[in-house]
């Protein structure tokens, strides 16, 4: 057992390890600042986009591209919103997915009821419950 720590392994000890293969960067995860409701997020496609957007609980809708814009919403939509959030069971965990070659990847992070429900869905396996608050959030953005 003594003769493992004399291996090195592409200059790294058994002591050491390697730092620069770390998991997704977490400046990249989507934000939730304070007095959200939601953060959407939708990535991919054949000629790669994003686009990302918060909503606020007060009715504000803030996207950020090359420039920011706002717009408002009503209650009736917000609420319904929450609704839909609350019923398409983001809790459920899932696992952090690959944009497939010419697909999205749709990421949301909402909080509700105290709580910051985190969930990503890829284009090809929307679970039927998320489907109606995916297809509100992608209409708003």
């Amino acid at each position: 057992m003594s003769d493992q720590n004399n291996y090195v392994l592409g200059g790294l000890s058994t002591g050491d390890y390697d730092t620069s293969l770390t998991p997704e960067n977490a400046a990249d995860e989507l934000e939730l600042p304070p007095g959200t409701l939601i953060a959407f997020r939708s990535s991919g496609g054949l000629r790669f986009r994003s686009r990302a957007y918060v909503i606020y609980r007060n009715g504000w809708v803030v996207q950020h591209d090359e420039a920011t814009r706002m717009r408002h919403i009503t209650h009736t939509k917000l609420a319904h919103i929450a609704h839909l959030a609350l019923r398409a069971r983001l809790a459920r965990a899932r696992p952090r997915l690959r944009s497939p070659a010419d697909g999205y990847i749709y990421e949301v992070v909402a909080r509700l009821g105290g709580r910051t429900y985190r969930a990503e869905f890829a284009q090809s396996s929307i679970p039927p419950e998320a489907v109606p608050l995916l297809r509100v959030l992608r209409a708003i953005g």
